[in-house]
């Protein structure tokens, strides 16, 4: 499930880096996922999930100033989008990990991946394309 693909790609070499590492942090939970319920994975668990947090605010803020600088119309709606995100991770992270590790991890990837490539292809390629409208102003 959390792979990247070049069908991801926006063609802004430092956002590509950014959601390849999303992905990544997805990767782990994936991971953990696979590996079953045998071991205790609370501590890693809350650990990505964190990781997850806030690395989706750096990148989150490198987006939303980058389409500041650019006059982005579409800026206050995709930021809400981004507030979207933070707020449902920050409600899985209040969950109680300890006793649903399964439950959580299932969780966190289902809302991950249909948040993460849907936002990808729908809302940051609409940027890309206001970028590509604007360059040959």
């Amino acid at each position: 499930m959390f792979r990247w693909s070049e069908n991801y790609k926006t063609g802004i070499d430092t956002i590509d880096e950014q959601h390849k590492k999303l992905v990544d942090i997805g990767a782990k939970l994936e991971d953990m996922l696979y590996a079953g319920d045998s071991l205790d994975y609370y501590d890693y668990i809350l650990e990505t999930i964190n990781e997850l947090k806030d690395y989706a605010d750096y990148h989150f803020s490198y987006e939303e100033r980058k389409m500041r600088e650019s006059d982005y119309p579409g800026l206050e709606e995709h930021r809400m989008e981004h507030l979207y995100f933070v707020k449902r991770i920050d409600k899985l992270a209040m969950q109680d990990i300890d006793s649903q590790q399964i439950g959580v991890i299932s969780e966190a990837l289902d809302f991950l991946a249909r948040w993460l490539f849907s936002h990808i292809l729908n809302s940051d390629m609409k940027y890309v394309d206001h970028l590509k409208g604007n360059a040959g102003k």
